[in-house]
Order: structure tokens, then sequence, then C-alpha cells
């Protein structure tokens, strides 16, 4: 039973269904908070309306950022590119998953003390329900990849200085970087370590402290993270600050 836990986390770890999984995660927020915040606004709750308006806008934010509908308008591509850009914390695995936990809480909260009624107490368990153990199960999900990341590192740390060079072959000198597969490659042979296609994007969002190529990925992304993984490099500045720091949560 455990092996079949761990290949449903899995599973919900992979590119598109993962993404679909937020996004319906997502607008179960934005449907609670919008019944909620109706009915609070024409009962002169203004302290509750406020807090509902709150989590409205955080789940339209976590939704336009997992939409799998209308990418290629302007609109979409900017409001993901900006999200990335200053909200970065809610584009990384462990973060979304934070924030779907809290956002999943309070709106169960703010609906049973405010809602009247069998159906509205029934639709408070449900919205709020499925975002909060989503949220849970990426928050799993990140701490385990974090950790495999961080694996890698403890590994890397004592050897990055002369490794480093032998595998950053594409893009030489303190303005190039690693690619992605010229990542893999040293984590590989240094730990062992082996990372799959989704989760070496996961690891350049989170390590890149570029803000500006960060926000471009988020904007040009599709199902959920950046395309054009073999053009995209990691300086060598952040992959040795990553080394000679501690754990980074994907």
């Amino acid at each position: 039973h455990g092996g079949g836990g761990a290949s449903g986390l899995k599973a919900m770890g992979g590119g598109s269904q993962m993404t679909d999984v937020y996004f319906g995660a997502a607008l179960c927020i934005v449907v609670g908070a919008l019944l909620g915040g109706t009915s609070l606004f024409f009962s002169f709750k203004v302290v509750d309306w406020l807090g509902m308006s709150y989590l409205l806008v955080f789940g339209l934010t976590l939704a336009v950022l997992d939409t799998p509908f209308l990418k290629s308008l302007k609109f979409v591509s900017d409001a993901k590119m900006y999200i990335g850009k200053y909200i970065h914390f809610v584009a990384r695995v462990t973060g979304k998953g934070v924030t779907l936990v809290f956002l999943g809480s309070a709106l169960f909260l703010t609906m049973w003390d405010n809602m009247e009624g069998g159906f509205m107490r029934f639709l408070a368990v449900i919205l709020s329900l499925f975002p909060t153990m989503v949220g849970l199960a990426s928050v799993v999900i990140g701490v385990m990849k974090s950790n495999k990341l961080d694996k890698a590192r403890r590994q890397l740390s004592p050897i990055i200085d002369h490794q480093y060079e032998q595998y950053a072959m594409s893009a030489r000198g303190p303005s190039g970087g690693l690619s992605m597969l010229e990542f893999n490659s040293l984590t590989e042979k240094s730990s062992g370590i082996r990372f799959d296609s989704l989760d070496l994007k996961l690891i350049f969002n989170a390590l890149v402290s570029n803000q500006g190529w960060r926000a471009l990925q988020q904007s040009n992304q599709q199902g959920g993270y950046a395309s054009g993984s073999d053009e995209v490099r990691i300086p060598k500045q952040d992959v040795l600050s990553w080394c000679k720091g501690g754990i980074v949560f994907l």
C-alpha cells in the first residue's frame, strides 16, 4: 500500500496533470469566495467580506498561474510573468501547497461561521477540502523533491569549484552557465542522482536568482513550466551559491 501512495504522489507531480489539479483547486477557492463574499456583502459583514475578497484575489492569482485555457492571450502571459516575478513563492510546488492549505482553511472557517443552511455548509466543506488536500499533497511532493536536490547539493559542495568547468561545455566563462542537460550530468556523476525534465524545470526556477529570467520563463511556460529547456542555463554564480548554501525548497 505504501508503494501505491508514493506512486500516486509521483503521478500528481507530473506536468499537465499537476497544473490541472492546481487549477481545479484554485477554482474551488474562487467559487467559494464569490459565493461567500456575495452573501457577506448583502449581510453587511464588512470585515468578513474583506477577508473573502482577499481569498478571491489569491484564488484568481493561482488560477491564472495554472490555467489550461487562453494561454496565447497577452493578458494571461503578462499576468503569469508578473506573478513569477513578484510572487515567486506561489510558483514553487512547496510554496503553492502552503498557500492552498492556508486559503482552503480560511475559506472553510469563514463560510462555516457565516453561512446558514445545510447546503451552504456542505459547499463550505467541499470547496475548501479539495484545495486543502491538494495543498498538503503539494507540500509533501515539494519536500520530497527538495530533499532529493539537497542530497545532490551536499555531494557537490566539496568538489564544485573543481568540477564545474568540466561540465559547462556549451557556455563557458563568467557569463555562461549550465544547461539542464549539463546540470543533470554534473549531479549524476558526483552524487548518482538524476532528475527528470519536470524536476529540472522546477530546480532551475528555484535556483536562478535573476528575476527577469524567471519572469520570462513563466510567461513562456507550457503546462505550467518553462519550455525551451535546451536554451535555459543556470549561471555559474547561482550554482556556486546553491552548493555553498542550505536546502532550497522547490
